[in-house]
């Protein structure tokens, strides 16, 4: 299911032009800063399901009828709504709408400028926890970057938020008796993305390098793994993994995890430590970084390979991070 070759393995001229994409692409990704998506649309929609699966039927009704107060309901919801679901029954059509709204912040991505510039927010998709390739990369940068790692919110809703301020904010919305359906409605889709991209590791934390990352991998969107005949960056890998799942029937220990949860605001920082530490053991991995510091002492672009063994410990955390996330989304939105 998971291909894992070498770029030895291609054909010359096709590894020749590989490598000559992916060391552009490694120079471009330390100049550019641009939005992650997490879990692809599948683990969104999947965190949503589970999230409307465990409100009871009447907060069901009432969340579906805030949203329908969304500014853009009518172009995003309404028209892209499949023909079998619109003719099903009402708690298909409640399930559907709220999973769009779980992708809603993607999708005005791809939209038109006016939309973008009222709608768009890219710097609220994710966080920049440290993580260091090396020892000496810590002692070198240290105290020396400049980036949002704050996590406490205040007034105003802003660009320039970072993931658990805007989620926190979002909230704060969501929750207010003084904010309208219509505000409330996007904040809504804010409240379930954030949600979902933060269980995804690679939205809390940044890989840093002098040589390589100076400003970060960009939640491992700077390093590229070989992927068949292909490559694809390190993050894609991880916002792919639902995706490839069977079922994301959650394991026993997951189900317990959820009974023994508590959901409220002092547990968003608890989950950001845990799903920094996370990305600290399972995805930036001792192997992933000696393939890095390697490819840095050959003067080669950061591209590595996965074992079977990274990418079955890698599904596992997907789907108890998937499972994790819609029942935290039910609770926050209760």
């Amino acid at each position: 299911m998971y291909p894992n070759r070498t770029l030895n393995g291609l054909h010359p001229l096709r590894r020749k032009n590989a490598v000559r994409r992916l060391i552009l692409t490694a120079i471009a990704a330390l100049l550019v800063v641009t939005p992650a998506w997490a879990w692809h649309e599948v683990g969104h929609k999947a965190t949503a399901s589970i999230a409307f699966d465990q409100l009871e039927p009447s907060r069901q009704r009432e969340v579906i009828t805030v949203l329908t107060a969304h500014p853009r309901f009518a172009e995003d919801f309404e028209r892209l709504m499949p023909r079998e679901i619109e003719t099903g029954d009402e708690m298909q059509r409640g399930r559907w709408l709220l999973e769009q709204a779980s992708i809603w912040p993607d999708l005005v991505q791809t939209l038109g400028d006016d939309v973008r510039r009222k709608y768009n927010r890219s710097r609220w998709h994710y966080i920049n926890m440290l993580v260091w390739l090396t020892a000496a990369d810590e002692a070198a940068l240290r105290g020396k970057l400049d980036h949002n790692m704050e996590t406490e919110f205040t007034l105003p809703m802003r660009q320039s938020l970072n993931l658990v301020q805007a989620l926190r904010g979002n909230l704060q919305i969501w929750h207010s008796d003084s904010a309208t359906d219509a505000e409330k409605a996007v904040a809504l889709c804010w409240i379930l993305h954030l949600a979902g991209d933060m269980h995804q590791p690679l939205h809390n934390v940044a890989l840093f390098s002098g040589a390589y990352f100076p400003q970060g991998d960009r939640g491992g969107n700077s390093v590229e793994v070989v992927w068949g005949d292909d490559t694809r960056n390190l993050h894609a890998v991880w916002d792919g993994l639902p995706t490839y799942m069977e079922s994301l029937e959650p394991s026993a220990r997951t189900v317990r995890s959820i009974k023994e949860d508590v959901v409220d605001d002092a547990a968003i920082d608890e989950w950001l430590a845990h799903h920094a530490d996370l990305a600290r053991r399972f995805v930036y991995t001792d192997d992933v970084k000696m393939q890095l510091v390697k490819k840095l002492e050959n003067s080669e672009p950061p591209i590595i390979t996965l074992s079977h063994e990274y990418l079955v410990a890698a599904r596992s955390i997907a789907k108890r991070q998937v499972n994790l996330a819609g029942h935290r989304i039910a609770a926050l939105i209760k």
